[in-house]
């Protein structure tokens, strides 16, 4: 079994003859998000979609996974029964953050559920910075961009983690939320994940 097609073959002999044979089966889904191939199709399925998310298995199955787009035609569905849908990311790659991996579908005989879990397809990265009398910045405290957007935490060990877009031109990181006070760190179009950043 393969996530596009369930393959069989079959080989027996005898003192005067053998034989031999196989058999491929797949099904083809063409809907508003593309077209997809899955490996096995009947009257009750779903369309999971979780946008730029590749590799995530269904329900710990591995050869029901994701493709490049975040889409994935997944059989069996039991009609008219709740059915638990989950996406397990533990062996994906991709960059983008799921935000939910479970969903519940109860569809009658004959559907077609689709499925749309939540993602973040901004580029993550990853910033070592600290003050500028060499201590960390504090744990927990939000990092913002230069318009305050909130589009990080900083981590353990003083590095930040932010999403984004595009590489803003700077971010800023709370040095006292009581008192409103920030530091800044400004970037010339490129992130560096191996410098240490002094933000000021």
């Amino acid at each position: 079994r393969t996530p596009i097609a369930i393959i069989d073959g079959s080989y027996s002999h005898s003192k005067n003859a053998w034989q031999s044979g196989g058999s491929i089966s797949s099904g083809l889904v063409v809907w508003s998000g593309g077209i997809n191939i899955t490996n096995q199709l009947s009257d009750t399925f779903a369309i999971l979609d979780a946008p730029g998310l590749e590799g995530a298995h269904i329900n710990g199955q591995k050869y029901n996974r994701t493709n490049s787009k975040g889409q994935v035609v997944y059989d069996p569905i039991i009609p008219h029964r709740e059915n638990h849908l989950v996406l397990d990311i533990a062996n994906s790659e991709s960059e983008t953050e799921l935000q939910g991996n479970r969903q519940i579908i109860a569809p009658y005989r004959g559907a077609v559920s689709y499925v749309q879990f939540t993602t973040d397809q901004r580029k993550p990265w990853y910033i070592q910075a600290l003050r500028p009398d060499g201590s960390p910045l504090t744990f927990g405290y939000d990092v913002l961009d230069l318009q305050e957007n909130n589009i990080g935490v900083v981590g353990q060990g003083s590095r930040l983690f932010i999403r984004v877009d595009e590489i803003p031109t700077g971010i800023k990181v709370a040095l006292n939320d009581e008192q409103n006070l920030f530091c800044t760190i400004t970037f010339q179009h490129v992130i560096d994940e191996n410098k240490t950043y002094i933000c000021q």
